[in-house]
């Protein structure tokens, strides 16, 4: 088995949605679940992070030091999500100025403390697997993808995450230089807009061509599939993010045929009335009209437990209620959610 896909811990697990630098929910949620503060469990339970451990929240690197800790010493697993992948790359992105330039960090916010422990971060990122699996369970952070898995099974032993991005970008980017056609016909559809696919106030058609590259974009890369998920073209232009969108995420477990269930993170859900402020953000709300306390997909064994830590921060900073914002965990076997504030609910298979 390739070491990017892992060997998931046999026995009672627990699995911790998307953190997001939410250290005090994190440590609530830890002692709610019966762990101590070295991750030891009397009931002989493991912790399982399904990444996007960093970003928005006050204090990415206290999560970090905490979460590498549990790892060390053989209590925890822990598996990458998209913001890991952008710190290996250092890629800067709403979020993580602090870690990518912190200098420019908001002031409320962790930083790095030095270089020495950036780099620490660093090696711990690179021996982090980007799912595991048992003959039980599957875990990853965004989406269970057999081709994408495929091609990183193929990999020579030894690559690493980085390594492995870097090289399949480059087959993408070599892709896209050659086919000259589509590139044209990209540059054509924006040579006949009137204005700039930034302007919200002038809706542009569908663009075909530019729809197709960002998906191939999106889609060529193994590792964007597994830690953001299935991106297809949208049946009509979207204004998100600052720019009027071709592609939107889609249910990749409506077409998810196997009898081993699926735990993710990365989508988001909301959870009561709550609004995470990325309403439309990547197109419809994918979990429209499934409860949050049911499995969903094709076969109804995938199960999302992100339930948007990470707008804790930006409800806190609007001085508005944040208690729909929570960190979560399913329980495994028995299914069970249990959140940071001590509610718990069993996860009930949906009706179809």
């Amino acid at each position: 088995m390739n070491p990017l896909i892992g060997k998931l811990d046999n026995g009672p697990i627990d699995i911790v949605g998307d953190v997001h630098g939410e250290i005090e929910p994190l440590q609530s949620l830890l002692r709610r679940l019966g762990y101590d503060g070295d991750g030891r469990h009397p009931a002989k339970r493991r912790l399982v992070f399904l990444g996007d451990l960093v970003d928005r929240g006050p204090d990415s690197p206290g999560v970090l030091e905490l979460v590498m800790r549990l790892v060390s010493n053989g209590t925890a697993q822990c598996i990458l999500g998209n913001h890991e992948m952008n710190l290996l790359r250092n890629d800067r992105k709403h979020g993580n100025d602090w870690y990518t330039r912190p200098e420019a960090a908001d002031p409320t916010e962790a930083i790095c403390e030095s270089e020495q422990q950036k780099r620490r971060f660093h090696r711990f990122l690179l021996t982090l697997p980007l799912a595991l699996q048992n003959e039980q369970l599957r875990v990853v952070h965004a989406c269970w993808h057999g081709e994408s898995l495929e091609r990183i099974a193929a990999l020579e032993d030894g690559t690493d995450a980085l390594a492995a991005f870097e090289l399949f970008d480059a087959q993408t980017i070599a892709a896209h230089e050659s086919n000259f056609a589509l590139r044209a016909q990209a540059q054509k559809e924006l040579d006949a807009l009137n204005a700039d696919l930034s302007d919200h106030d002038v809706v542009p058609p569908f663009l075909s061509a530019n729809a197709a590259i960002d998906a191939a974009w999106q889609m060529g890369n193994p590792i964007r599939v597994l830690t953001s998920g299935v991106e297809t073209p949208t049946a009509a232009p979207f204004y998100a993010g600052g720019k009027w969108r071709m592609v939107e995420r889609r249910k990749w477990w409506e077409d998810y045929g196997e009898d081993r269930p699926v735990i993710i993170g990365h989508y988001w859900r909301r959870f009561g009335n709550a609004n995470t402020g990325l309403t439309g953000k990547y197109g419809p709300d994918l979990f429209a009209g499934i409860e949050p306390q049911h499995w969903m997909g094709l076969r109804g064994n995938v199960y999302c437990v992100d339930f948007s830590v990470g707008a804790k921060s930006v409800a806190r900073a609007s001085n508005i209620d944040h208690s729909h914002f929570r960190l979560a965990a399913l329980r495994w076997p028995e299914c069970t959610v249990m959140h940071d504030d001590g509610e718990s609910w069993k996860v009930a298979k949906a009706e179809r």
